[in-house]
């Protein structure tokens, strides 16, 4: 089997994992709720149980991880497209590169310093603007940042590289290239829908539980 297919049958196998779950936990909660009423356990059958399940789906959903994984989904897709991970492969293992692309890169090497001198001037120096109002790092706002920041930059890296070598020639394909990682990704957007449900109800039918 492929390393595409074994990541096809985990893709799977973790979806139904998780609506087994959920339908278990639906169960369990009605069992402990009616079994142990003494018990903080709430039901997913029970009257407040389906208003909150369907009242709260879309707040359910709005987590920082949905935000990482759009953004992510940009910047895979960006990198996939332009080819640049593969030319940065041929270039550090000592392969004659056309000039278009080598040129892509030292323009990308540019502006990755760039980067990180902005982001250091930004968090790295004392009383930075992206330190949190103690001084630290973690958490901050540059803590917060840091996972939308990054996928920005590999996104620019990605259309720098691109437009320069000349795998996109036009605006079309560069915006084809920064949305076709979500075309890549759409088996995680189900894993994320199923899982952020499941963590919430069990918050809901646990209330006293540390999750």
């Amino acid at each position: 089997m492929t390393n595409n297919g074994v990541l096809r049958h985990i893709k799977v196998g973790s979806a139904l994992l998780l609506c087994t779950l959920q339908i278990l936990l639906v169960l369990l909660s009605w069992i402990l709720a009616a079994a142990f009423p003494e018990l903080s356990v709430r039901s997913l059958l029970s009257s407040e149980g389906i208003r909150w399940f369907l009242g709260n789906f879309t707040d359910n959903m709005q987590t920082p991880v949905l935000v990482w994984l759009l953004v992510g989904s940009v910047a895979y897709g960006a990198l996939r497209v332009s080819k640049m991970p593969h030319a940065l492969r041929e270039c550090l293992g000592k392969n004659r590169l056309p000039y278009s692309k080598r040129l892509a890169l030292s323009l990308v090497l540019f502006e990755f310093v760039a980067c990180v001198a902005v982001m250091f001037l930004l968090a790295g120096i004392p009383h930075a603007i992206l330190l949190s109002v103690t001084g630290n790092l973690f958490p901050s706002s540059f803590s917060n940042s840091i996972i939308p920041v990054t996928a920005f930059c590999l996104s620019l890296f990605a259309v720098t590289f691109g437009t320069i070598s000349g795998m996109q020639k036009t605006a079309e394909d560069v915006f084809s290239m920064l949305t076709s990682g979500i075309s890549y990704t759409l088996p995680l957007w189900l894993i994320y829908i199923l899982g952020a449900q499941l963590y919430f109800s069990l918050l809901f039918v646990f209330p006293d539980f540390p999750l």
